[in-house]
């Protein structure tokens, strides 16, 4: 293979990439990138034991003089940054890599292409239509709440359901849980869980104005095995995880609200911030939030280095004031994923679950489950 193209396009795509590869990867050649000339252009693909990142750059960027490809080692990745402007790659039948720029020459070692895994085989037809924008914020909205060490490999990641022209994510580590759907067009595909890390790295690189099409691909039994996301960009593929997601809708279903408090969402995250940087010195980051119709008063300790409290003015409480202990930093994390300026807090019931929402327009909801020992 021999190829002239900019360092600067190159390295971009290569950064697209490498978002897929994994910091501890089950074989040396999955630490690398493939580059590989196409009939259009120039695809660069990143994988790990799971998922995988192929993004492209077009015929017109990339001159082609001789066709082929090589899995490029990680330094080439950090070496190819360093240049500036056109440079030249050419690879011999060894796999030795030969990198020129103006006055500068690298050569390294890379891995046969060969023994670099295969996209998978994709049904391409039915996909439904989602602007990035949305995606990126489904993603958003349920990502952080998956389970990241578990025996339950499933709750790892985001079960996601396209049916009855509705596209919902779920998420969930059992002790909080994190719901967005909305009404679209989608085709009936039902139900896949994806690896969420997958989907962390591949929100970085969607851009809001990108169309992207949106799919499962089944085996012939009907089975979901691979999740794609296909921009003019990159192609982003993911097995999905075996196993039965948890039944969260009857969780869901059975939920009966006894008390709704709204606040302004920035005095509370604000002061609950406050509260969090003693309470995260506790195992548990435990805080209270004690409601009434005139105040909410949140309280947390540090492990014997002092505690703190702060007050935030109710914008309204419908039914009785409660108390309620819970994980300071789950709060904290579903905050960020909310956009609406007022936050509403249900009550359940002692020892039941607890609901935040933004606006009902969001389409999102978060449960938490409260501790049994309050401060």
């Amino acid at each position: 293979m021999k190829i002239v193209v900019d360092s600067s396009l190159l390295s971009e795509a290569l950064a697209d990439a490498d978002k897929a590869v994994s910091s501890k990867p089950v074989m040396e050649i999955l630490s690398g990138i493939l580059i590989q000339t196409t009939d259009d252009g120039l695809s660069v693909t990143g994988a790990s034991e799971r998922a995988m990142i192929q993004s492209y750059i077009p015929e017109e960027h990339v001159e082609i003089i001789r066709a082929g490809a090589v899995v490029l080692p990680k330094i080439a990745l950090e070496l190819i940054g360093k240049l500036n402007g056109e440079i030249e790659i050419d690879v011999d039948k060894g796999c030795e890599i030969t990198i020129l720029n103006k006055n500068e020459e690298v050569v390294v070692s890379g891995f046969d292409f060969e023994e670099f895994p295969r996209p998978p085989e994709i049904h391409w037809g039915d996909t439904t239509p989602i602007k990035g924008k949305d995606l990126k914020e489904f993603i958003k909205k349920t990502v952080f709440s998956v389970a990241t060490e578990t025996k339950m490999p499933e709750i790892t990641g985001v079960n996601i359901t396209l049916a009855d022209n509705q596209m919902k994510f779920l998420a969930t580590d059992r002790n909080r849980l994190a719901s967005i759907e909305k009404k679209m067009e989608v085709n009936d595909f039902g139900s896949a869980i994806v690896e969420a890390r997958g989907l962390a790295e591949v929100e970085k690189i969607i851009f809001d104005k990108d169309e992207i099409q949106f799919g499962f691909s089944k085996l012939q039994s009907g089975q979901v095995y691979v999740v794609f996301i296909k921009t003019d960009r990159f192609t982003f593929f993911s097995r999905v995880l075996e196993g039965q997601y948890p039944d969260v809708e009857r969780i869901l279903s059975r939920v009966v609200t006894v008390s709704k408090l709204r606040v302004n969402k920035c005095e509370f995250a604000k002061s609950l911030d406050l509260i969090y940087t003693l309470a995260k010195e506790e195992k548990m980051n435990q805080v209270r939030l004690a409601a009434s119709e005139t105040e909410l008063t949140i309280r947390g300790n540090g492990k014997g280095m002092g505690k703190a409290k702060g007050e935030v003015n109710p914008l309204s409480l419908e039914g009785e004031p409660f108390t309620i202990s819970l994980n300071a930093k789950y709060i904290i994390d579903l905050l960020k994923a909310i956009d609406s300026d007022v936050l509403s807090i249900e009550y359940t019931g002692k020892m039941t679950s607890v609901i935040f929402q933004g606006d009902v327009g969001e389409g999102s909801r978060y449960i938490v489950q409260p501790y049994r020992t309050e401060i």
